[in-house]
């Protein structure tokens, strides 16, 4: 099992990596338009274009998030990526994978009629009920699967007001 390098940024604070998911929305805005001229402009396939635009460019890989004893668990599938590629950020509320590999595949015999070989660019968004301790999330990857434990933040005890 590799470990997995986490970023942790504190409550009121911007990441980084949403700088980089607002330029990858702007990309997908722009291919969900260009899939809408190609088409010729017919109406009525907008969320089809944003869908295919979205697919092309973020790729999905699958995933699960469970709570159990006050932590969360994220699991995604991320085969072909080694620990290097994968930046995990988490904040109090969500935890952010953005995983990157740029992959060159040369092909020297017969005509390639299509490929997915090449650079792979993903990105994944888990968004948590409760608070999480930033300091303590882990993460790893075994076997293509990244496996981030995020334990909940304590919560202060409640301070009963005393009785007069």
């Amino acid at each position: 099992m590799t470990q997995v390098s986490v970023q942790k940024v504190g409550a009121g604070k911007t990441p980084p990596i949403f700088e980089k998911i607002a330029k990858r929305f702007e990309g997908i805005r722009q291919r969900a338009y260009d899939l809408f001229e190609k088409r010729g402009r017919e109406p009525g396939h907008d969320v089809d274009d944003w869908l295919q635009a979205e697919h092309e460019l973020l790729g999905w890989p699958a995933a699960e998030l469970t709570e159990k004893d006050g932590e969360y668990e994220m699991q995604i599938s991320l085969p072909g990526f080694a620990a290097k590629d994968i930046e995990v950020t988490a904040a109090p509320t969500e935890v952010v994978v953005h995983a990157a590999s740029q992959e060159d595949k040369e092909t020297h015999e017969g005509n390639v009629l299509w490929t997915e070989f090449g650079s792979k660019d993903v990105f994944r968004h888990f968004a948590v009920l409760n608070p999480i301790n930033v300091d303590r999330v882990t993460a790893s990857l075994d076997s293509g699967i990244l496996r981030i434990n995020a334990p909940e933040a304590v919560k202060p005890k409640e301070i009963k007001a005393a009785t007069a």
